[in-house]
């Protein structure tokens, strides 16, 4: 301070120095995410309020899903982190971090945060009746990923398997079963932790040729001449898609005469072969037919066509004994 006269300006005091009063805190700066010690934690930090406006005594932090109508505390101190543990996967979360002087609290600063997810887009192609591409990408995250796991389900059969983890994003599944429907599922791995799955897409394979033929054949002599053949389907798995009708092998065993009957749909008790020898063996052999063409024979059963009336015996000659008979 300094007087004056109307003369001028005389000498200055020495200098006092005096803060002025606190006030509200302003906002604090730079609120950042990293990843926790596992999928369901997250690490937020902040740097402090700039001008602070007094001196921080201690910042609050708080979290929520979003849409949650109020908000978890964290504990208050003067740290610039905090660890939010016990999150939901696959869920939004709100973060809001605020100082405090001794006047008071500054405004909230708050960002948005979702845990991991399912990695998207994932699709299935098939490439053969054995074998399908899957395809995906990454789950939005912080957290550092170190995997995939590919699950595969079948439908219809107990068929299911897991691919080793990998790195990228897309693998083969090979040795499936043809024309049966599979659920595919993808999951992340963090270092030992599963993220979770997709919801699961289905895919069919391809059919193919049936792999295995007819089995439990029969074969009864019904009518004269003719030969009833019965069978079961392929199991399932060796169908390879859905079946069209039959192929009838049959063989006149002491001649060794082939012919073959068509048997269209899936009808398992088809019509009697007719137009054979009576009384006669024959090995019968049996196909399944799809779109892809005909499968395996099953093995030859035997059986006796049906019988008929005898035909005339057959006179080889006479020989005169007497004048009153003959043989």
């Amino acid at each position: 301070v300094a007087a004056m006269t109307v003369n001028g300006t005389g000498p200055y005091s020495n200098p006092v120095v005096e803060v002025s009063g606190q006030d509200l805190p302003t906002a604090t700066k730079l609120l950042m995410l990293a990843s926790g010690v596992d999928t369901t934690s997250v690490v937020v930090s902040w740097m402090p309020p700039d001008p602070p406006n007094g001196i921080i005594t201690e910042y609050l932090a708080q979290y929520r899903r979003t849409g949650a109508s109020s908000y978890t505390s964290l504990p208050r101190n003067t740290e610039l982190t905090r660890t939010i543990t016990g999150l939901v996967l696959n869920t939004e979360y709100q973060i809001r971090v605020r100082a405090f002087t001794v006047v008071g609290a500054g405004p909230f600063v708050t960002l948005t945060y979702r845990t991991v997810g399912p990695p998207e887009n994932v699709m299935a192609t098939v490439l053969s009746p054995r074998r399908i591409r899957v395809t995906w990408e990454p789950p939005m995250t912080i957290v550092t990923i170190t995997g995939y796991t590919v699950v595969y389900n079948a439908v219809e059969l107990t068929d299911s398997g897991m691919v080793p983890m990998i790195t990228n994003t897309s693998t083969d599944i090979n040795g499936l079963e043809e024309f049966v429907t599979y659920q595919i599922t993808v999951n992340a791995e963090f270092g030992g932790t599963s993220g979770p799955s997709n919801v699961a897409i289905t895919i069919r394979t391809w059919s193919d040729v049936p792999s295995g033929p007819p089995n439990t054949i029969a074969l009864v002599g019904t009518d004269p001449a003719m030969l009833s053949v019965t069978y079961n389907r392929p199991v399932l798995r060796l169908r390879n898609g859905a079946l069209t009708g039959y192929v009838i092998r049959y063989t006149r065993v002491d001649t060794g005469e082939l012919q073959v009957m068509n048997v269209s749909g899936n009808d398992i008790t088809p019509p009697a072969i007719s137009g054979l020898v009576a009384y006669t063996n024959y090995s019968v052999e049996v196909a399944a037919v799809n779109i892809n063409g005909t499968g395996l024979f099953s093995d030859p059963v035997s059986g006796l066509s049906g019988q008929d009336v005898p035909n005339a015996p057959r006179l080889l000659g006479t020989v005169s004994i007497n004048s009153s008979s003959v043989t």
